[in-house]
């Protein structure tokens, strides 16, 4: 895999225990002027705190820059999971139901919030599976 397939971002190194390496991605300087930012979950006020296992975590250092790679394809198929599917299986329902079963409304938003909480329910339990490997790397910042 090549970096030009990765999603690339700035970190910055917490610590480091064993394998396990703790990083803090801060805000990027392009979305300090942006009228959206503090809605933008990439750009948070505080940026993002997260721990990853890495082979090769001796060779890193607290306080070390670093650059925090995420596989493109493991990023659209994270978006995926997360809106497009749950949103497909709501307009699937309110067809299905428009031509078949006529419910109330009230109802109808009932039964579509269930199984959008179903659908995530079924997503958490099957987290440690190989479908939800989202692996994120490291290297020496250049």
């Amino acid at each position: 895999m090549t970096n030009k397939d990765c999603n690339k971002d700035e970190g910055i190194i917490t610590s480091i225990n064993g394998k396990e390496i703790s990083l803090h991605i801060a805000q990027k300087e392009s979305c300090v002027g942006c009228a959206a930012a503090n809605l933008c979950e990439k750009t948070s006020n505080s940026g993002k705190n997260f721990t990853i296992t890495q082979d090769n975590a001796k060779i890193f250092q607290v306080g070390e820059k670093v650059s925090v790679l995420t596989p493109q394809n493991k990023a659209l198929k994270a978006i995926r999971l997360a809106f497009l599917y749950p949103t497909l299986l709501v307009i699937a329902f309110c067809l299905l139901q428009y031509y078949f079963f006529p419910l109330n409304d009230t109802v109808i938003a009932l039964i579509c919030i269930l199984l959008i909480a179903i659908y995530f329910f079924i997503l958490y339990i099957n987290r440690h599976k190989p479908l939800f490997n989202f692996s994120i790397f490291i290297e020496k910042f250049a």
